[in-house]
């Protein structure tokens, strides 16, 4: 996979994340999160983005231990 493809599922899970579709939005974040490991590494600003994208999911589900954590991964870039 490319990294561009990344950005397509993470701009998916955004809109679908705008309409209330958190799990929808959950799958193509963790989607994006595979190819951006593998393409880019733990370490890129990209992958903190989507980590950040996947915080505002759980959080918007309720699910807000998953998001602090999910911020801190991103913190931690």
């Amino acid at each position: 996979r490319h990294p561009d493809t990344a950005k397509t599922y993470s701009n998916m899970g955004i809109a679908h994340c705008k309409i209330g579709k958190y799990e929808k939005a959950l799958q193509m974040h963790k989607k994006a999160l595979r190819i951006q490991l593998a393409t880019l590494g733990e370490n890129h600003p990209s992958t903190a983005s989507t980590f950040n994208y996947m915080a505002e999911a759980y959080n918007s589900k309720g699910e807000y231990k998953i998001a602090l954590r999910m911020h801190e991964k991103a913190l931690q870039i």
